[in-house]
């Protein structure tokens, strides 16, 4: 088994990982891989990622348009924090999905919402949600879902956030390592390109919380699955590339 994921902060990763220390299952990162084009071949093949604006993210889109799958079984887990729809449908229209489901985790979109205060019982409710869908992956259950060919609104309008910073900022290059788009340089400042995810990795790994695009976000509380490191997270999104 292969699993494939996107992680911003965490939750995809954390889910992810527990699948994978169940089923023995492979785990690849997606930025990781962003740049190769091959085919992957296994009995089963997994997608999980994170849903943002009812769609998929633009780089789990791009890596599966510019690479081939072959399996006797695919499955994806979609993560979401409030409406859950559109992205599932929109993922089968790009491989022929046997199994897919729904996973609610704790929200880390900031820019609208503030983050759980007390994630840990959201985060809970999820791992006993998932050891039913381990079973069913295990078990090659099936679960359909009905494709839809319209692009959800990540893949369509995601990209141009701009991203400001607070005299906090101590240009430590949190931001750089974990942004899994190469969308953050640092020289002589921290530099945003319009290359976005809206994974708000930066946003809510950085230590000062010095970023941010609106001024409510700096009073509301930043999120990382407490499962997971923000090492872990930087090694996930390195694009491929060496961590330094």
């Amino acid at each position: 088994m292969i699993i494939f994921y996107f992680t911003g902060t965490g939750n995809s990763l954390f889910t992810a990982r527990k699948i994978a220390n169940s089923t023995g299952a492979t785990l690849i990162s997606i930025p990781q891989v962003i740049t190769e084009q091959q085919t992957y071949t296994d009995n089963t093949i997994g997608f999980v990622y994170p849903q943002y604006s009812i769609g998929l993210p633009k780089m789990v889109r791009q890596f599966i348009l510019n690479n081939s799958f072959k399996a006797d079984y695919f499955f994806a887990v979609d993560l979401y924090s409030f409406i859950r729809a559109n992205a599932l449908r929109e993922i089968a229209a790009l491989v022929p999905l046997n199994y897919g489901t729904y996973l609610k985790t704790p929200n880390n979109f900031i820019f609208l919402f503030n983050s759980p205060k007390n994630p840990s019982v959201m985060l809970a409710k999820a791992e006993t949600e998932l050891e039913q869908i381990i079973k069913d992956i295990s078990n090659h259950v099936s679960k359909p879902v009905k494709p839809r060919k319209s692009v959800g609104n990540a893949t369509k309008y995601f990209g141009k956030t701009k991203f400001m910073l607070t005299a906090d900022c101590t240009k430590c290059g949190t931001c750089v390592r974990v942004c899994p788009a190469g969308n953050i340089k640092m020289n002589d400042k921290i530099a945003f390109d319009e290359n976005c995810e809206n994974c708000f990795a930066c946003v809510n790994l950085c230590p000062t919380h010095a970023i941010y695009s609106n001024k409510a976000m700096l009073k509301r509380r930043q999120y990382r699955n407490p499962a997971v490191t923000i090492d872990e997270i930087a090694k996930a999104n390195n694009n491929g590339k060496s961590e330094k």
